[in-house]
């Protein structure tokens, strides 16, 4: 039997946050809601660090201000940005351009240009998972948050 491969003690659990698990963890009446919070607890003990895209930022600000009519919430994500609370990861054209080989306009129209762009900023950054209760990035190779619960 081969020895395990274990990772480094002192390496930094890097998550990539989509706006499902964005939302989740400040709205309490998402269905993922309680799941989020044990995400956000588990890996901020493990002191991980958490990467908003741009994109999701503005993604999870449109979703709350419009279609969930919670915009408190939408003004507290605002607020966090202004406040440079969170790690926001800029979109260029790089990014860009790797997340138009990912997506797939004729095969869903549930997985956007906004998922491909936090699945190329995931494995940019080698990400150890991606705070997403979306599927699409189980299929092009990522593991999700509440997996490694």
């Amino acid at each position: 039997m081969g020895i395990a491969e274990e990772e480094p003690e002192n390496k930094t659990v890097i998550i990539i946050v989509d706006s499902d698990g964005f939302i989740g963890s400040l709205n309490t009446h998402d269905f993922h809601h309680k799941i989020c919070h044990t995400i956000l607890l588990k890996f901020s003990e493990k002191k991980a660090q958490f990467i908003y895209p741009a994109t999701v930022i503005i993604e999870t600000v449109t979703l709350l201000q419009g279609r969930l009519n919670q915009p408190e919430l939408a003004d507290q994500v605002i607020q966090t940005v202004k406040a440079n609370q969170i790690f926001i990861e800029p979109i260029d054209v790089e990014i860009l351009q790797k997340a138009s080989i990912l997506i797939d306009l004729k095969r869903s129209k549930h997985n956007t240009l906004f998922d491909a762009v936090v699945a190329s900023i995931a494995k940019k950054y080698d990400a150890d998972a991606i705070f997403s209760f979306d599927r699409f990035y189980k299929r092009v190779g990522f593991k999700l948050a509440e997996d490694m619960l």
